[in-house]
């Protein structure tokens, strides 16, 4: 594998990238330690020199490794065999150049668990039909297998950057609703710093001298059913499982959320009753084409059930 050289050019979604992550992401099949040796010991040339591993790339830059061309990660067709005669298809909420946002179902994961699994963006893979190794689609918010909703996919590595900085900085509106069990105040806030449990696979609120997350909730009710309301609720933080954590701690659990609280009470629940309602993009020039949007995801019709 090594005693042939491959070069190719940088491109537009491989600029402005880290040399070492854009060849780990390419070569796939290289060991991690062969790929930063070769690196640092001038195997990997950028231009006809010798590279560090955080170069940032420019689209048009010529990288040669002493990798063969077989040694790229081609996306695998495995996830087509295994779920062959089944339906692979998501529902298109928007999509242009740059961003893909798709009505994720429940019971669907949104990156696989395993090799060639089944997943929100292998399925993106194979509906695009993505052979392309320079950059692979990607999610830039996961939600949990059931929840339901809006699920973004960065076409490209600029608009992956961009948007995946502005939910760092908590400027993309995120909004959920919910069938809680009880009367849910009209309107509140949750700032409750959170822990994670690894051993149960939870968070939990933190405890004086805990290094917790800071996590910060908003809600308001929008109907109320005894014993059932329905409510919307805003992220301003974007913790794993914050919304389910927060309304637990509240004492409002989401209905059909055994792990954060919920008994069963006269009904019983098919998952969770979460629903990733809505995303909201600022109105940014970073981010071409969907600055100011917001897309929705129609209120699943059990949600409705509840309360008429």
């Amino acid at each position: 594998m090594i005693n042939e050289r491959y070069s190719f050019r940088a491109t537009g979604d491989q600029a402005d990238r880290r040399l070492d992550r854009v060849l780990r992401g390419l070569f796939r099949d290289v060991p991690l330690g062969a790929v930063m040796k070769s690196i640092r010991n001038g195997s990997v040339r950028v231009n006809g020199r010798k590279a560090s591993g955080d170069f940032r790339l420019s689209a048009g830059d010529e990288v040669a490794v002493p990798w063969t061309r077989d040694a790229r990660g081609i996306i695998s067709d495995n996830n087509d065999e295994e779920n062959a005669g089944g339906d692979l298809t998501l529902s298109t909420l928007f999509r242009n150049e740059f961003l893909w946002c798709v009505d994720k179902p429940p019971g669907l994961l949104a990156q696989p668990d395993e090799p060639g699994g089944d997943s929100v963006i292998t399925r993106a893979w194979h509906m695009l039909g993505w052979k392309r190794d320079d950059f692979r689609p990607a999610v830039t918010g996961r939600l949990d297998r059931n929840v339901s909703g809006v699920t973004a996919i960065a076409l490209t590595y600029p608009a992956l950057r961009a948007i995946s900085e502005h939910m760092r900085n908590g400027a993309v509106k995120k909004i959920y609703r919910a069938v809680v069990y009880g009367k849910i105040p009209e309107t509140g806030r949750i700032d409750i710093p959170l822990v994670k449990d690894g051993r149960r696979n939870i968070v939990c609120a933190a405890r004086p001298g805990d290094s917790g997350m800071d996590s910060l909730t908003l809600f308001r009710r929008i109907r109320f059913k005894s014993p059932y309301s329905l409510a919307e609720i805003e992220l301003v933080t974007g913790r794993p499982h914050q919304a389910r954590a927060h309304l637990a701690l509240l004492g409002f659990p989401i209905a059909g959320d055994e792990k954060y609280g919920f008994e069963r009470h006269a009904r019983s629940f098919p998952r969770p009753m979460l629903h990733a309602y809505s995303l909201s993009f600022p109105d940014d020039s970073s981010l071409p084409g969907i600055e100011g949007l917001t897309i929705k995801s129609p209120m699943p019709g059990q949600f409705i059930s509840f309360f008429v």
